[in-house]
């Protein structure tokens, strides 16, 4: 009977390691998404900052008369953009 004690011990203990390494396993997963997380919010942040100063730049370059075309070919972006921006209809989605 102590053989089949001792089996039973083992495969308990095997069962109870797995299941604490992938306890771990998704504990690591949950820290990388969290630090994912930070990393989005600032670069977020950092996009916003980035799409008001070529914003800036842009109607600058516009009031210094400019031509839009160039300006948005400077940007890489279609004037239809350029234009939308302009105007305040186009913020998030253009690149």
């Amino acid at each position: 009977m102590d053989k089949d004690k001792d089996k039973h011990i083992e495969l308990l203990r095997a069962s109870g390691a797995k299941v604490e390494g992938l306890q771990d396993d998704l504990q690591k997963i949950r820290d990388q998404e969290v630090a994912l997380q930070a990393q989005r919010v600032t670069k977020l942040e950092e996009l916003k900052e980035a799409r008001d100063e070529r914003f800036t730049l842009m109607t600058a370059a516009i009031d210094d008369s400019v031509p839009k075309a160039q300006v948005a070919r400077a940007l890489g972006m279609d004037r239809t953009n350029l234009y939308k921006l302009l105007d305040g209809k186009g913020d998030s989605t253009d690149t």
